[in-house]
């Protein structure tokens, strides 16, 4: 077994599951990360990967996964290539498996935070464009 998630769709509520190999992490069908692992002995190894569109989320994990990992997880980065290389015994799979299960949760509801984000700045800029041209059609400044 390994602390590689399946495609996980975005829901807090769903039960996240462990897959052997290569697992997708997705938002709303698309791909965020790709984790590939494969025990060795008695650890399991493995790399997270973002997909080119999230990559503004690497620096979020490296933070995230730095702050609060297990003692047992073995964490290394290559911010050029924007990959996360991980090791740990097979023994505490249980615990690294929930720890990556959370981050991933947290990874979710930032993406899902960003998209209302945007949505709220596209239409804050709408209101303040049309509320512009009011104002100078109410001055008589409108040109036609």
């Amino acid at each position: 077994m390994s602390a590689v998630l399946q495609t996980i769709h975005a829901s807090n509520e769903q039960q996240i599951g462990l897959a052997n190999g290569f697992s997708n992490v997705s938002v709303n069908q698309q791909e965020v990360v790709k984790i590939f692992s494969q025990p060795a002995g008695m650890v399991v190894q493995g790399l997270c990967k973002f997909e080119e569109e999230f990559q503004f989320l690497y620096p979020l994990f490296k933070g995230l996964s730095e702050a609060g990992k297990p003692k047992d997880l073995n964490l290394s980065f290559s911010s050029s290539d924007r990959i996360a290389y991980f090791y740990y015994p097979t023994t505490s799979h249980p615990e690294i498996s929930l720890f990556f299960s959370q981050l991933i949760v947290l990874l979710q509801n930032e993406i899902k935070f960003k998209k209302v984000l945007k949505e709220v700045i596209t239409n804050r800029n709408h209101f303040l464009t049309e509320q512009s041209l009011l104002h100078r059609a109410m001055l008589g400044k409108v040109d036609n």
